[in-house]
């Protein structure tokens, strides 16, 4: 298993997330959860166009295409 730096460096590089201190939080909320759905995603076909945090202690979306469909899948911390 990553440090919570590699994860965070990973979310930075694989997710886009550019601000360090979100790809942080993420990495801490969400392990390497994120990275294996974007994964997972990107081998069904899909593209991640974009990633944001909805309430920036508990949600992080991840906006994906597939053809002419967009859908945004939120991962939230309970």
């Amino acid at each position: 298993m990553s440090d919570v730096f590699e994860l965070a460096r990973r979310y930075h590089d694989e997710l886009g997330i550019k601000e360090p201190s979100l790809a942080t939080m993420a990495a801490e909320f969400f392990d390497d959860l994120g990275l294996k759905m974007a994964d997972f995603l990107r081998k069904e076909g899909y593209n991640i166009v974009g990633t944001k945090f909805i309430d920036y202690d508990k949600s992080l979306v991840m906006d994906v295409t597939k053809g002419d469909k967009s859908f945004e899948i939120t991962l939230r911390k309970s």
